[in-house]
């Protein structure tokens, strides 16, 4: 992935670029072709969780355009919500 030709791409949009290309493969990833209900900033992950075998799926997507060293607690944070 080139991440300097996907910001160029998606100027000005790259956090919505970035979460609806988690979103699309974590959907193929479950073979789900419907889609997920999903409304803006639900606690801890992006859409209603995904059940297969008995387990609970969910995704959380973050797009940086600094280090990761730089959103660490971010990153922890969200982690432990």
């Amino acid at each position: 992935m080139n991440w300097k030709i996907f910001g160029l791409k998606y100027d000005k949009r790259e956090t919505w670029a970035f979460e609806q290309m988690s979103y699309l493969l974590f959907c193929a990833e479950f073979n789900n072709r419907i889609g997920l209900f999903r409304y803006k900033n639900q606690t801890g992950i992006e859409t209603e969780p995904i059940e297969k075998d008995g387990k609970y799926y969910g995704f959380q997507s973050k797009y940086y355009t600094t280090s990761i060293a730089d959103n660490k607690n971010d990153i922890i944070d969200s982690i432990n919500s």
